[in-house]
């Protein structure tokens, strides 16, 4: 990944700078030998604050723009447009400024209405407790105890819609209604508090009987973190720390759960995604200052504000438009979401850790991620110099948004900020977002944003590889798409696949991205591409297993069904192989079918029966082995982030 974008402030300065610098001057910055000492000299060269303009500035708040905006939802909440009700509240809330607070309980309360009526009572309930909390008017306080009272009747929470009721009818004593219409509210309160005394002895005696039935059932939450044990992490000179498994793993077999280092979205979904995990939101909660990000929850904001949006808030336009890449956000965060005191205190140990001991330690530690590759041996004097310039930046941002109490210690934090540069580079992975147009399109994976996985960041390469990798927010997910033997490594991929992109050009992306030349089998053997495999031809495994690894080329139209290997001289029975081949069409369809009506799941199993059956008789490269694997990755990405734009009306 690169560190900015042509588009944008930085690459301007950054030529500037460098053009300023004479032989001598850059000469004595390229025999520099520390990150630290780099930071120090070109953070001494120029004033960026000054020269960029750099301040801190909230836009995009404003009661002007908030009011034209709750007009438009009043509006079409009047004509009964619920959806176009809502978008209209999300955007004047987002926009109402801090301190007009009372405004903000209103369009919260109004939002809540819209909620309401689209029938999602738990995001309205949340919306109207967000109101009372903004000094919501006591005067209009029965509108909103109402509608609670509306929603927790609709969820069948009868004792707290009976409460709720009561609630109103005192709420109505501060109300400025006319007499009229508070008497009508008081008499349909009353009446849902009549009845509802039955209702609330019936749920009793239904939820003692659920209770009864469901007292063995359990929910099982689905953990943050999780390896699997199979696996374990080798190291050689040539490949670094790789995964390798101690058993034989099946396909669709999950090998890592993982939760980011660090994590940022891209720009383009900052509002509409939350900023801190990664869900998507439709009815988000706004940060107090900025305009530039949302959350999808109260807990969410509240963990991104006591740490690194503290400091960012503010500063993502500069960001942005500066044209810094993805990667100069994270590096930004892995510093702003820990303390300056957490920094100085680790800095004696930093480089010091076995692998052992970073193994144990929790991903959210910075000793996890320090160690990873970063390719300092082989990188160029302007290589540095760009990333050292860039962590100048950072580092202004961070001293304007207030972080660290210790100045003498700038150029320890900017000497993180730029081996942050470099091991992102070679270390992060693209979140993504399998987002479709309508219900029936196919769909696109989309890159959403950029984490770093500690554990995923140790799978080496393949353009065959063992596993395929999908989000749930910001949480990767691992998972197998063959068998793969003990003892083996479990590569996944770094770009693309053998299937679709010829061996070198591959193997030069690799090497201008990732500084490797790939020597995985289908690079080694150079295989085919999906359309050059020649369906003609059956690659049958020699019946001898293990002790012979030759591969048998059989015509389709073969009438002899035993062959004898040209190596181990043993004889194959293919017969068996061909009816395997049959009864993996009828499952590719019936797996096929299943996908295509939405059943994932049970898709997903027939595909794994399918290659199951084919890995005992098949060698790839084969066709069918490479489609049936492509049906395992299009059933995992539905378990992962997705999104339909179009939605079907009822």
């Amino acid at each position: 990944m690169e560190i900015y974008h042509k588009d944008g402030t930085f690459p301007r300065y950054c030529e500037a700078v460098r053009k300023s610098l004479d032989d001598n001057r850059f000469n004595e910055f390229a025999q520099l030998t520390s990150d630290e000492e780099r930071f120090r000299f070109v953070n001494g060269l120029r004033k960026i604050v000054d020269e960029l303009q750099l301040k801190r500035e909230y836009n995009g708040k404003g009661m002007e723009q908030a009011t034209a905006l709750k007009t438009l939802g009043n509006k079409a909440f009047q004509a009964e447009r619920w959806n176009d009700a809502l978008v209209f509240y999300n955007k004047c809330y987002v926009s109402t400024p801090k301190e007009n607070v009372q405004e903000k309980s209103i369009i919260l309360a109004n939002r809540s209405a819209a909620l309401y009526h689209l029938e999602k009572y738990d995001l309205a309930l949340r919306d109207i407790q967000r109101a009372l909390d903004h000094q919501y008017p006591n005067q209009m306080m029965y509108k909103l105890v109402e509608r609670k009272a509306r929603c927790f009747l609709a969820k069948k929470e009868y004792e707290a819609a009976l409460e709720c009721f009561k609630a109103t009818v005192t709420a109505l004593d501060d109300s400025n209604l006319p007499l009229e219409r508070r008497q009508k509210l008081e008499r349909d309160a009353q009446i849902m508090i009549n009845l509802l005394p039955k209702n609330i002895e019936l749920e009793k005696k239904t939820k003692k009987k659920a209770s009864k039935a469901d007292q063995s059932a359990t929910t099982t939450k689905v953990p943050d973190n999780f390896i699997e044990k199979a696996l374990w992490f080798d190291e050689s000179p040539d490949e670094g720390r790789f995964a390798r498994t101690n058993t034989d793993l099946k396909p669709n077999t999950i090998l890592l759960l993982e939760r980011p280092h660090v994590s940022v979205l891209l720009e383009d979904y900052s509002l509409d995604h939350c900023t801190h995990c990664f869900k998507r939101v439709s009815v988000p909660i706004a940060c107090p200052l900025c305009a530039d990000v949302v959350f999808c929850s109260d807990e969410c904001e509240t963990k991104a504000n006591a740490t690194y949006h503290r400091y960012e808030c503010g500063f993502l336009p500069i960001l942005w438009g500066s044209g810094a890449s993805i990667t100069c956000h994270m590096a930004l965060r892995m510093i702003t979401q820990k303390s300056e005191e957490y920094f100085l205190k680790l800095k004696p140990e930093l480089a010091g850790l076995t692998n052992e001991q970073i193994d144990k330690l929790p991903v959210d530690d910075y000793r996890k991620v320090y160690k990873l590759v970063t390719h300092e041996s082989t990188r160029s004097p302007e290589d540095f110099f760009q990333r050292t310039l860039m962590a100048t930046l950072l580092n202004a941002c961070l001293t304007l948004g207030g972080y660290g109490a210790c100045p003498q210690e700038q150029n320890f934090i900017g000497g993180l900020l730029v081996h942050n540069l470099q091991l992102l580079q070679f270390n992060a992975h693209e979140v993504s977002e399998m987002i479709r147009e309508t219900a029936e399109d196919i769909g696109k994976s989309t890159f959403i944003g950029g984490g770093l996985y500690p554990t995923l960041a140790l799978f080496n390469h393949s353009c065959d590889p063992g596993v395929t990798r999908y989000y749930r927010g910001n949480q990767v997910c691992v998972r197998t798409v063959k068998n793969i033997p003990a003892d083996s490594m479990v590569a996944e991929n770094y770009g693309p696949l053998f299937t679709q992109v010829r061996r070198d050009e591959r193997r030069d992306t690799l090497l201008h991205q990732y500084r490797f030349t790939c020597q995985c089998v289908p690079c080694v053997e150079n295989w085919p591409l999906f359309t050059e495999m020649d369906p003609g031809v059956i690659r049958f495994r020699c019946d001898s297993g293990k002790i012979c690894s030759n591969v048998l080329l059989i015509p389709a139209a073969v009438n002899d069904f035993m062959v004898k290997c040209t190596e181990c001289g043993e004889h194959t029975n293919i017969m068996k192989g061909l009816k395997s081949l049959q009864d993996t069409d009828m499952l590719f369809k019936t797996a096929t079918r299943l996908h295509s009506a939405g059943e994932y799941e049970a898709a997903l199993r027939k595909y794994v029966e399918m290659m199951e059956t084919m890995s005992e008789v098949l060698v790839p490269p084969y066709r069918d082995y490479h489609l049936c694997q492509q049906g395992l990755r299009a059933c995992m990405l539905e378990f992962g982030n997705r999104f339909t734009r179009a939605v079907a009306k009822k």
